[in-house]
């Protein structure tokens, strides 16, 4: 046993939470620039579209401009993979900082080549996918199960503070303008991370088992944690025992329901709409209703979001994963019905709809409100929390890159049907298939809160009847 040491010497050895909270606060700077590259879009594109940009850029190419980021984000997912077990989780998420601060550089000086919007565009989304690949996993391997929840929560907020934060900045500011600003945020994040700790996890898959206890000491703050370690080197071991292949993926059943659950829970994340209407935000409200001016309501809509997921830090580990999802996602569909039938009215009848114009504002505030608490970012905390460490990387990297493929897709059929056709269609689009994601969050999604990593492996080997029941109890 470790002899205690006075640094961290408490009598009830009870421990303290705070070295973890600090330690993901820092972490997640990066996300916070993740979600100014995920932003850039709504505030951007009206300017791309304008004369306030010195080169002429027409829809189409604002359309490709915006979904390039998550043809990056594909790559930049399966690059976070590669590196991941390789450098160790600190190194890579110190790494996020080149392709973030190179994108910014980028929009800075595409007014002289207006190409290297696209280039900004693609090397911000390879960033953007080695966040989601990285924070994710470093989050749930530092953090105890009581507050596993708490910690993944703030990388949502950090997330969506950069989305606001870009779309306040970009909506009055030129985009080089905001390019300038931004491209502090990566250089603060290196000088702040230098010191972070490496995953215990991570350590004890390499064998590192004295670092590994140093490391629980200084998050847990307690002079004991064997008891602690012994467990975590157990699961790792246990884990480790597989091979970690890629074609473990598909070849252990667990991995298989793992990859499932999650990657269909992004699906229907993304079939309500919100993450296309926050690309084009602005101009979806310039569109729908004259109530507001856009700045001022996409603003409105993603403090919401942001005030949103904040709460979730409050309630994910009291209330759970699976009522919160179910109660966002049968409030989601119940609000895209709601707003259909006011664009059918609108577009396809005679009825006159400017006496309400104020009723699409409203209703997307109330479904951002309904989004945030449970699909914008439980499902993140799922995705954190239901892989085995040797295929961790891998799996993730695969669901990330299907997430990236799918916003693109998303992204590309709503401006293509809301140009094309009116927004009735993309609206009854998401309608049908939101329905079709309550029954998939009722029938098939586990619940996790509270459960260490490897009781959720455990959980998700037994039969699909035995989860089943023990979801309903």
């Amino acid at each position: 046993m470790t002899t205690p040491s006075s640094k961290y010497n408490n009598s009830t050895n009870k421990g303290k939470k705070w070295p973890q909270i600090l330690v993901v606060l820092i972490a997640t700077i990066a996300t916070f620039t993740a979600g100014l590259h995920v932003g850039w879009p709504a505030a951007s594109l009206p300017q791309l579209l304008s004369d306030e940009y010195p080169f002429d850029v027409s829809a189409e190419e604002g359309s490709y401009i915006t979904i390039i980021g998550n043809l990056g984000a594909f790559f930049g997912s399966f690059i976070g993979n590669f590196i991941l077990d390789k450098l160790g989780r600190r190194r890579c998420i110190i790494l996020i900082a080149l392709p973030q601060t190179i994108s910014f550089l980028s929009f800075i000086l595409s007014y002289h080549v207006m190409e290297l919007l696209y280039v900004g565009r693609f090397v911000g989304g390879l960033g953007e996918g080695m966040v989601s690949t990285m924070t994710l996993i470093y989050v749930a391997e530092i953090a105890e199960p009581a507050i596993r929840g708490i910690l993944a929560i703030m990388a949502g907020i950090a997330w969506y503070s950069g989305v606001l934060f870009a779309n306040i900045i970009g909506s009055y500011v030129t985009i080089r303008t905001t390019a300038s600003i931004s491209i502090a945020i990566p250089v603060l994040f290196v000088v702040l991370s230098w010191k972070i700790p490496e995953s215990p996890y991570y350590h004890l898959m390499k064998k590192e088992d004295e670092k590994a206890e140093r490391v629980l000491r200084f998050l847990r703050r307690k002079s004991n944690v064997s008891e602690e370690l012994t467990t975590m080197k157990a699961d790792v071991e246990r884990q480790m025992s597989e091979t970690g292949t890629f074609r473990d993926i598909f070849a252990i059943a667990a991995n298989r329901r793992a990859l499932f659950i999650t990657v269909v829970a992004r699906f229907f994340q993304l079939s309500t709409g919100v993450a296309a209407m926050n690309f084009y935000i602005q101009i979806l409200l310039k569109e729908a209703t004259q109530s507001i001016a856009p700045q001022v309501g996409a603003s409105i809509i993603l403090l919401i979001q942001l005030i949103m997921t904040g709460l979730n830090v409050f309630i994910i580990d009291r209330w759970g994963r699976r009522p919160l999802l179910l109660f966002s996602v049968v409030g989601c569909f119940v609000d895209l019905v709601l707003q259909t039938i006011f664009f059918i009215l609108k577009e396809h009848t005679s009825v006159d709809t400017s006496v309400v114009d104020w009723f699409p504002l409203m209703m997307m505030l109330v479904l951002i409100f309904l989004y945030s608490l449970g699909l914008g970012s439980v499902v993140s905390v799922l995705t954190s929390e239901m892989f085995s460490a040797s295929i961790k990387a891998k799996l993730i990297c695969v669901v990330n890159g299907s997430y990236s493929l799918m916003t693109l897709s998303f992204t590309k059929y709503y401006q293509a049907t809301a140009d094309g056709f009116g927004l009735t269609v993309p609206y009854s689009s998401f309608v049908v298939l939101t329905f079709i994601g309550i029954l998939f969050f009722y029938y098939l999604v586990p619940e996790t809160k509270g459960k260490t990593l490897e009781q959720i492996q455990q959980r998700l080997k037994v039969g699909r009847k035995e989860t089943k029941v023990t979801n309903v109890v």
